[in-house]
């Protein structure tokens, strides 16, 4: 299973990744070990999709650290904090599964 994120605001060139099931469940652990408020139990089931504010987003780097606990891939994390700077600036985040 892999996640398509989209910023809500996109055009269509950029704001959008996609993750595997595994690099979504460490960026949520990561997110969690930081105790971010990341809704991960709105992380949607296959064929579903999913909202996340702006404001939501906006919280979560307001606590963020650029420097991971848990999650062994630095570089990951910081490409991931870097894509929602962009979905808070761009109305928040779309998950599709």
């Amino acid at each position: 299973m892999s996640y398509r994120l989209y910023w809500c605001r996109n055009d269509g060139v950029g704001g959008h990744v996609w993750l595997s099931a595994d690099d979504l469940r460490a960026l949520t652990g990561e997110m969690e070990a930081q105790g971010l408020a990341w809704p991960a139990e709105r992380v949607p089931a296959l064929g579903a999709e999913a909202v996340v504010d702006a404001d939501e987003v906006e919280s979560v780097l307001e606590q963020a650290s650029g420097t991971p606990v848990t999650l062994g891939d630095g570089q990951l994390w910081l490409d991931w904090l870097v894509f929602l700077e962009g979905a808070a600036q761009n109305g928040g985040l779309l998950i599709r599964a």
